[in-house]
């Protein structure tokens, strides 16, 4: 599973130069090869990378955030572009979780409605510090491409992960400016329901519909870019009848078993991962709707146990079945519709 060599580049470029170059010696990896900007790095080589920078400076860690504030939307080329040019804050966050995917096909981004809030997730666990740091990087990331859009004043709610602490909070509270917790269902930058509607600086609708174009073809331009999102609406439109096989899967898109689980493995899933996000997309949308009980609705997405289900479904959201549920009764039609397709991903 790889990822785009800029991560990495710009933490090499934050980092003591002896410190780096001893790192890149010991995982292999050249700067000739980082400066390239169409060069990939195994994510997991990222991850150990990031750790061995920042060991040096332990306790007070502070070159993840120094590798977020370094970000600028040019950085990222059409993404970027696009982000620039949308008229406000909520053009630039739509299906960026989408378009992402061109340079991190490791983490699982999206975007959800909770009514007051909007939270950017990403739902994939760390199990090293340099794969946690990697992830508080990820999301200072968003936030300073945010701010390069949108203004240096833009600041969430709060911000949340899940994992717990692996250096001081300064560096955190200093970039992200608000208050950041860990120990969290899932990882978020919580953004109010009014921050998503400030304009760009420099928005232009015409520019950004182009863009967003661009985008588009150069994510659909590939077999495999579709392959995930196949599967997830096979799952999803079938749940009713309780989890498909693999077997079933493969056979509905033509595709043997085994080719199956290595063309997902190749996108940095799994299908265990892929059951779990439909599973996810029609649990928010059917407890959203109201129309069925929760114990339905557990029943409608594969779950046996109720209990099994409030804590995947706390987990997914933040919160549960009932005070979701809740939130969305007082939503207007039209928010509700979004909030129904949190992360607009099934069928996009």
């Amino acid at each position: 599973m790889e990822i785009s060599s800029l991560f990495s580049a710009k933490a090499v470029a934050q980092a003591d130069p002896q410190v780096a170059d001893r790192a890149l010696a010991r995982l292999g990896i050249t700067r000739e090869a980082l400066a390239d900007p169409a060069s990939t790095v195994d994510v997991s080589q990222h991850h150990a990378l990031f750790g061995a920078l920042a060991e040096p400076e332990r306790p007070d860690i502070g070159i993840h955030m120094r590798t977020s504030a370094s970000m600028r939307c040019e950085d990222f080329g059409t993404l970027g572009l696009t982000m620039r040019s949308a008229p406000d804050l909520r053009g630039a966050l739509t299906r960026l979780d989408r378009y992402v995917r061109l340079f991190n096909r490791y983490s699982v981004f999206a975007l959800s409605d909770f009514g007051s809030e909007w939270w950017w997730t990403n739902s994939r666990g760390a199990d090293s510090d340099g794969a946690r740091l990697s992830h508080e990087a990820g999301l200072g990331t968003f936030l300073t491409l945010w701010r390069d859009a949108n203004g240096e004043d833009l600041t969430p709610a709060r911000v949340q992960f899940m994992h717990q602490p692996v250096g001081s909070l300064a560096p955190l509270e200093a970039l992200f400016r608000c208050p950041v917790t860990f120990g969290a269902e899932i990882d978020a930058i919580v953004l109010r329901s009014e921050d998503l509607d400030r304009p760009n600086r420099v928005g232009d609708r015409h520019i950004w519909e182009f863009l967003r174009g661009h985008l588009e073809e150069s994510i659909a331009g590939t077999e495999e870019d579709h392959l995930d999102r196949d599967v997830l609406v096979y799952v999803a439109d079938t749940l009713s009848e309780g989890v498909p096989r693999l077997e079933d899967v493969s056979r509905h898109l033509g595709i043997g078993s085994r080719t199956l689980q290595r063309r997902l493995s190749d996108l940095g899933h799994n299908y265990q991962s892929l059951v779990d996000e439909a599973r996810r997309e029609v649990a928010l949308r059917l407890v959203a709707e109201g129309r069925q009980s929760l114990v339905e609705v557990a029943f409608l997405t594969g779950f046996a146990e109720q209990s099994s289900f409030t804590r995947a479904f706390r987990r997914w959201s933040g919160t549960t079945p009932r005070k979701y549920r809740e939130t969305s009764s007082r939503m207007p039609a039209g928010v509700l519709g979004q909030a129904t397709l949190a992360g607009q991903r099934l069928r996009a």
